[in-house]
């Protein structure tokens, strides 16, 4: 029994320092205007600006009701709300069921559930940058190197 005891008080103080620094936007509230945070912001509600990270890091979660209208530029994001701008994850992006953004997406690791919906392009951070060719020039060659040679015969 001690040693259970123990445990569990380590357990609890370990989890109220983890949320000594987050940080709730209600379902009811609104914000306008950029939001800059450390440690941890969970939106429920709306936020109508950019959200960044202090120098000390975060980790931002947009629950099922929240919205953001601006540019998210913030290590760890987890989406399962909506989001009308670019995402910009250094470390990992997790797309819950429920996620849709509706601009590019920019990650480092990205985990996403069946069921979130991006309309703009994954772009993944690397170091290397391939120069590869777009896929609709490739489509569109081929396509007209058999027209050519459909009116050839």
């Amino acid at each position: 029994m001690l040693g259970r005891d123990k445990k569990n008080a380590v357990n609890s103080s370990a989890a109220s320092q983890d949320y000594r620094n987050h940080t709730l936007i209600a379902p009811s509230a609104k914000v306008s205007g950029d939001v800059e945070f450390t440690g941890g912001l969970h939106v429920q509600g709306t936020v109508e600006g950019n959200i960044s990270v202090g120098k000390e890091g975060g980790r931002l979660i947009i629950g099922e009701s929240g919205v953001v209208k601006g540019e998210i530029q913030v290590p760890q994001v987890v989406i399962n709300g909506r989001v009308e701008g670019d995402v910009h994850a250094t470390e990992n992006l997790e797309l819950a069921e429920k996620a849709s953004v509706e601009g590019n997406v920019y990650y480092l690791m990205i985990e996403m559930v069946m069921g979130a919906r991006v309309n703009g392009k994954l772009v993944r951070l690397d170091d290397e940058r391939r120069n590869l060719p777009a896929p609709d020039k490739q489509g569109e060659k081929a396509a007209a190197d058999k027209q050519v040679a459909a009116d050839n015969s």
